[in-house]
């Protein structure tokens, strides 16, 4: 739990002295916010969600860097769009992407005999214990994308080794945040639809969604940190 506890101190910490590291993600979210509310297309949210992924990169690698090199933060966006390591981030976040997304479906695929389809309450009971899982298995090779910020090229097998000993606590650590994330962010999405202030809803979804990228990105340091320290991971 200290861990989490200098994660959350840093985030505020974070918050205040890099605003112009974060504020170019808060515009990219008001605009694809935007034009989710009028265009209502399933792969525009898919499109919007990875450009997501490659705005929030730079506050991602920021704060990775400051946690675990000791580095100074930067309050300039664009400030690692040319390094080494911002482009080994890039090609990291993608590939564990890829991963992630093609061990889920072929999970479903082999538990789909399984699954009971004809009953809708226990098929998503099935399918949010097949999500919790899929966040456990993301908790044990997520560890290539602050190594990638650094400038070392972890590999999925290396992080999921490194984490062994560890797995339980860096999983419970880790819901412990997306959790309260995600169930706050379904209550926001369900009270905008049926409220005539909608947009006010909307602005507190992107401040919501822009604090837990910068909390995960200094939780995952911190860890990342820690398996340094235990020497299960080499730093550089």
């Amino acid at each position: 739990m200290r861990d989490l506890l200098k994660a959350i101190l840093f985030s505020f910490y974070y918050i205040n002295v890099a605003r112009k590291n974060y504020l170019p993600v808060l515009l990219y979210l008001v605009l694809t916010q935007s034009i989710i509310m009028y265009v209502h297309n399933i792969f525009v949210v898919l499109l919007f969600f990875m450009g997501f992924l490659v705005a929030s990169s730079p506050i991602i690698i920021n704060v990775s860097r400051a946690i675990i090199n000791d580095d100074a933060i930067s309050n300039e966006f664009l400030s690692y769009i040319d390094k080494t390591y911002a482009k080994l981030y890039i090609k990291k976040l993608f590939y564990l992407l890829l991963v992630i997304v093609i061990t889920y479906l072929a999970h479903i695929l082999i538990l789909s005999p399984f699954l009971p389809t004809n009953d809708v309450p226990r098929l998503t009971m099935s399918l949010y214990i097949l999500l919790m899982y899929m966040i456990y298995i993301y908790t044990r090779i997520m560890f290539v994308l602050p190594a990638a910020a650094i400038n070392i090229n972890l590999h999925l097998k290396d992080s999921f080794n490194a984490t062994k000993g560890y797995s339980v606590k860096i999983y419970f650590l880790y819901i412990t945040i997306i959790i309260p994330y995600l169930i706050l962010s379904l209550l926001i999405s369900k009270y905008a639809v049926a409220s005539e202030y909608s947009v006010v809803f909307v602005i507190i979804s992107i401040a919501l969604q822009i604090f837990f990228t910068i909390l995960s990105s200094s939780l995952l340091g911190y860890i990342y940190k820690g398996l340094v320290k235990n020497k299960k991971i080499i730093k550089s």
